[in-house]
Parts: C-alpha cells; sequence; structure tokens
C-alpha cells in the first residue's frame, strides 16, 4: 500500500496517521524518502537476523515500498522466477542497486543441488547490505542458514543452534516449512562425519570425534610442507587418527594437549612410542609430563603455520587456548569454552572467576569471525564463532558474580574415567 510515494508496508494502518501528517498532497518519493528512512525495517515484514546483521529478508512487497527500500540496500536477490508480478525490477533499477535473480525452489519441488551452489555463490558474491526476497520470507531464511552453515563448516545441529538463535522464522515460527527444514538439515553433515577440508589458507584440517566421550579431536596440516599437529587425540581411536594422517600424505610432528583431561586418556604417549619423531606438548602449568611445556605467547610451529598459545586457567590450573591465525582464524579452546557453554570448575584446581575473566579477556576479544573449536559437544553441533558465544552462550553472558554462583551450585557428578584419566595424562597417556 502507499500514499503519496510513501511506503506502507504491512502495517500501514498503524502509520497512515503518522505519514499523513508529515506527508503534503502530492509530495514525492523524494520529498518523502529521508523521513521514511526513518521507519523500522520491520514494519515493512522485513527481518534482518542479528547474524551476519547487513542481509535482510523478506516476502512480497509493493512496488512503492520496494523502490523505498531499494535506497537503504546495495544489493537484491530475488528468488522467484523474474516473471513474477512481485519482482519490481524497474523500481530496483531506479535505484542503481546491484539486482541478481536465482531459482530457490520450496517444497513440494526442492532445490536441486545446481540451484543451491548458485544461491551461496552469489550470497558469497554480492555486495552488502544485501535484501533477499521470495514469496513469503521463508525460503531466503532457509538459503542464507545454508550458506552461513556450509560457509562455517557447520553440522546440521550447529545449523539449528544457530536458526534458533538469531529467531530465522522459517525455523522457529512456520508450520509448513517442515520440508524445507529437512532437506536443508539433509545438506549438512552430522557432528561425527569425517570431514577433510583444504582452506585457502594452505591449511588441512580435519575434525574427528569419539561418541562414548563426546570428544573432538583436530587434525591440522600444512599443505605445503605435509607437516601436522593433532589436537587433544584419544587413546582409543590412537589407529584411526594415525591411519588418517597417513591417508592425507601428512608427517606428524607433534601432539597436543589443551589441558590435562578428566575423561579420556590422551593418546599421546602411545602416538609417540609407535612414532618417536613426534613430541608431545601440554602446557607448564599443567604439571603433566611432555616433550615440550608451553607458557602464554608461546607457539608450535608446523610447516608454514603454527598455534599460538593463550594460557585461559579456569577449567583446570593448566588449561591452554590454541589460536591459529587465518582467514578466518581458528581457536581451539579446550574445556574452557564450549559451544553455548563451558567446562566445570570444580576440581583439578578448576576456578569459576579465572574461567570468566579469560574468556572474556583473551577468547571474546578476538575477531568476532574466529572460529570456535571446543574439546566436546553433546548435542551434534560441533563448531561455533566467537561472535556467536558473545551473543548466545548464556552462562557467560551473566555477569561475573552470576557465574561464579551458577558454576558453584551445577553439583555435576564427577567424569566416569577420572580415577583412570587423569593419572594417565599426567604422564603423556602411559603409565611408565
Amino acid at each position: 500500500a502507499a500514499m503519496g510515494g510513501v511506503c506502507l508496508g504491512k502495517s500501514h494502518n498503524v502509520l497512515s496517521e503518522a505519514i499523513r501528517v508529515r506527508v503534503s498532497p502530492g509530495a514525492s518519493q523524494q520529498d518523502v524518502a529521508p523521513d521514511f528512512a526513518e521507519v523500522p525495517l520491520e514494519t515493512l515484514g522485513v527481518h534482518v537476523p542479528v547474524l551476519p546483521g547487513d542481509v535482510g529478508l523478506c516476502g512480497d512487497l509493493s512496488a512503492t515500498d520496494v523502490a523505498c527500500l531499494a535506497g537503504r540496500y546495495k544489493a537484491w536477490l530475488y528468488v522467484n522466477t523474474p516473471e513474477s508480478p512481485n519482482f519490481h525490477r524497474a523500481e530496483l533499477e531506479r535505484a542503481g542497486i546491484v539486482i541478481d535473480v536465482k531459482l530457490f525452489p520450496g517444497p513440494p519441488t526442492m532445490p536441486s543441488e545446481a540451484q543451491a551452489v548458485a544461491v551461496l555463490d552469489a550470497l558469497d558474491s554480492l555486495p552488502r547490505p544485501l535484501m533477499m526476497q521470495c514469496t513469503s520470507g521463508m525460503r531466503v531464511g532457509a538459503a542464507l542458514l545454508l550458506w552461513l552453515a556450509k560457509r562455517r563448516g557447520y553440522s546440521a545441529m550447529s545449523a539449528e543452534q544457530l536458526a534458533t538463535d538469531i529467531s530465522l522464522k522459517f525455523y522457529v515460527d512456520c508450520v509448513r516449512c517442515g520440508p524445507m527444514r529437512e532437506w536443508l538439515m539433509a545438506q549438512l553433515p552430522a557432528q561425527d562425519m569425517l570431514c577433510a577440508q583444504t582452506h585457502a589458507d594452505d591449511l588441512i584440517f580435519k575434525q574427528l570425534f569419539d561418541p562414548e566421550t563426546s570428544t573432538f579431536t583436530y587434525l591440522l596440516g600444512c599443505g605445503a610442507t605435509k607437516e601436522a599437529v593433532l589436537i587433544d587425540p584419544v587413546l582409543e581411536h590412537k589407529d584411526r587418527d594415525l591411519s588418517t594422517i597417513n591417508e592425507l600424505g601428512l608427517q606428524l610432528r607433534y601432539v597436543v594437549n589443551t589441558h590435562c583431561h578428566a575423561d579420556h586418556i590422551t593418546s599421546g604417549g602411545a602416538i609417540r612410542k609407535e612414532w618417536p619423531e613426534v613430541r608431545t606438548v601440554i602446557s607448564e602449568a599443567s604439571g603433566a609430563k611432555a616433550d615440550v611445556h608451553v607458557r602464554d605467547g608461546d607457539q608450535v610451529k608446523f610447516g608454514k603455520l603454527a598455534l599460538e598459545a593463550i594460557a585461559t586457567p579456569g577449567h583446570t590450573d593448566g588449561c591452554i587456548t590454541w589460536l591459529l591465525q587465518g582467514a578466518p582464524s581458528r581457536v581451539f579452546t579446550g574445556d574452557t569454552l564450549l559451544i553455548r557453554g563451558c567446562g566445570r570448575t570444580d576440581f583439578q584446581l578448576g576456578n569459576a572467576g579465572s574461567l570468566y575473566d579469560n574468556v572474556h579477556s583473551k577468547i571474546f576479544s578476538l575477531p568476532v569471525e574466529t572460529l570456535v573449536y571446543p574439546a566436546h559437544d553433546y548435542k551434534g553441533r560441533n563448531v561455533s564463532t566467537v561472535d556467536e558465544e558473545k551473543r548466545f552462550n548464556t552462562r557467560l553472558s551473566e555477569s561475573r558474580e552470576g557465574f561464579i554462583k551458577l558454576m558453584s551450585e551445577l553439583n555435576l557428578p564427577y567424569p566416569r574415567k577420572i580415577d583412570a584419566a587423569v593419572p594417565a595424562n599426567m604422564v603423556c597417556g602411559t603409565q611408565d
């Protein structure tokens, strides 16, 4: 609906009186555009998810509303057929913004692989801020989530967590979107899928999983030299990990632990016995045996890449977070920071105040796009970002005093393997 060239959108009855007061009869759109710029996007049925924050989602709009909205965006992605009467190309062209049309169908016909790839590529390349439009605003929400998940390497459950946290309507508020949700989840890996990836920064990366203890092991290799490190390996999966290293043609240099684990035994000592050239690494503060002891700021180099040690005690007194610089950077947080949670602080000289301070000052201070890889996840998720954890980690968004109180009241049972794991891990995972 329009009045005097002004966008009224879906709530035009609510706004009509305010607009009638400030718009004189016969006023042009140019005359009123500065005033309309103050109208909230939600009034027009536009949803701007907090992440990524520069992409709007909308359904069918009037030509007048499109003309008004176009001035706020640098690009417009339409995912229906261009012949649709609800695609107002002329208004977009007059605004001088970038226009792209890609098919992204919904039930009963789902997007083909080629159609999905085309939309993801468009999201990669189109300038921001960007508006995405379909009939109801639901399919573009699915496309945006697929893009976020694919580009960050999310498992299906990590994508579901993100969709809930940023309130994507197709996921949290659409009774007819079940088939689209199911299709999207099928495009993403499960938590325990072994997925090797080679990135632009010449990193070979593989995330491995132990379902018994929900422990992640990370294999990182330099693409140029094939030197590699293994982070937080589990003894029962030693043969799997060594086979993976051989299959990828890598030369393992270091086995690195984020801390002295209480829920599983590291395979570091067993690997060192089989491959004597490998060196084990843990923090000096842990008090555990290893070939290399590190402090805050030390580096573990493998080929052209390096892990930087960031001391983050709190879960235990010897916790290290490992930072790998890149585009994006990656941070391996052990039990210090989990996805939407954190490690307990009631044993191994843990300290809730220290954990809170270190997460906020040393991890949350990293660039927001930094990928967060924890040592565990118990809900099918596999990776997060600094931005997500700052926004949505309910434990760590408490005040410091509130966090300390919360952690003191958890009353968790001790890990089942603690009596065997801690003594073994103090000597690299094997009893000498």
